[in-house]
């Protein structure tokens, strides 16, 4: 069995503050250190399962979070800059055939109340996805993409709204383990990793142990089809950045269209878009 796991750090264990996020900042390390030890719970759960390969990608900002020094020696971790990827978090999930993912540490979608840091790939950017038309966060996005490679998404962890967010989509057969309770933005009640980690082992190995029970997340009329996909911005600029990517399709003052494709290629167009969006020009230019 071959395992990918997809790893952010809004919905890791303890993980409550912006500081704990961000690279500059001065609880980072505590966070990098969290999210590598529920990542490897994950994993520890994934190898109990009966697991052969294990690719762990890190998913959270910068993409390189995750402490390769510290990571289970079970593991193999995807990690480099955005610029150098073409998948977003899902960057490897096409280097094998996986039999499953997981999603450890995810967090809500854009303009969801009662969670830690929601949003949707890019706060800074991106006011609301939609996935054929419905509101998609990254749980729903990279769950569909997924399956159009034939991988179901089986375990998700985070805070307890996303968790309630990925049986929406996902279905109730889905494992999932909440870390806390976000009680805001900012503020949550945690529970230590003592106690959370050895429950995310055991849904890791619950999960993967009962992969069948687990559909794949497949919204589109037929398995494989392009999906519609549309993002709103937050300003006009940053639509018309993103416009500049080919494969992107300017369809409302701060609206895109991805065009249609295998998904996997979309989810590619997307990510690349996303980034032109991102991208600032010198002040001279601006």
């Amino acid at each position: 069995m071959k395992v990918f796991i997809s790893v952010d750090i809004e919905g890791i264990t303890g993980v409550v503050h912006g500081d704990m996020m961000t690279s500059d900042a001065r609880e980072y390390d505590r966070g990098r250190r969290l999210m590598t030890g529920d990542a490897n719970a994950a994993v520890e759960g994934a190898i109990r399962a009966g697991a052969l390969h294990v690719l762990v990608a890190d998913g959270h900002g910068p993409m390189r979070n995750l402490l390769v020094e510290e990571l289970h020696e079970a593991a193999h971790v995807v990690v480099g800059t955005g610029d150098a990827r073409d998948h977003c978090q899902l960057e490897g999930a096409d280097s094998a055939t996986f039999d499953a993912a997981l999603f450890v540490g995810y967090h809500a979608m854009a303009k969801t109340a009662k969670a830690i840091h929601p949003h949707t790939i890019a706060g800074i950017a991106v006011h609301e996805l939609r996935l054929n038309g419905r509101p998609h966060g990254e749980t729903g996005l990279n769950a569909a993409i997924l399956a159009s490679l034939g991988i179901p998404t089986v375990l998700v962890t985070g805070d307890e709204t996303t968790c309630a967010e990925a049986r929406s989509f996902l279905g109730e057969t889905i494992q999932t383990v909440a870390v806390k309770q976000a009680r805001g933005r900012n503020a949550a009640i945690c529970r230590p990793p003592a106690a959370t980690r050895p429950e995310i082992t055991a849904a890791a190995e619950r999960a993967l142990g009962s992969i069948g029970d687990v559909p794949r997340y497949e919204p589109g009329d037929q398995p494989g089809a392009p999906f519609r996909i549309e993002v709103d911005f937050l300003t006009m600029q940053q639509c018309e950045r993103a416009v500049r990517t080919a494969g992107i399709e300017r369809v409302g003052p701060v609206t895109i269209a991805v065009a249609p494709a295998a998904p996997w290629e979309q989810y590619r167009l997307l990510w690349a878009g996303l980034r032109s969006a991102l991208y600032e020009p010198a002040s001279w230019l601006a």
